[in-house]
């Protein structure tokens, strides 16, 4: 498991950093690596919204958790 900052999330389990990349670039050698870690995203509930803009590179996380649950993503 990676647990992930972020600044949202969206229905699809696209997560929204805050945009340097660094955690992308991680993932990346992690897969090139054989590895595939489940990616949680710990955030508020109001920072699960309707869509987050994504990119070829971002990938979606498995499950966000929020105060009030947790939540796991369909097709992650």
């Amino acid at each position: 498991v990676v647990l992930l900052p972020g600044l949202a999330v969206d229905a699809r389990g696209m997560r929204l950093g805050r945009g340097g990349g660094s955690y992308d670039r991680v993932l990346a050698r992690l897969e090139r690596a054989g590895a595939h870690p489940a990616l949680v995203v710990l955030l508020y509930d109001t920072e699960v919204v309707a869509r987050v803009p994504a990119k070829a590179h971002d990938r979606p996380v498995l499950a966000v958790v929020t105060p009030s649950g947790a939540r796991r993503f369909t097709g992650s």
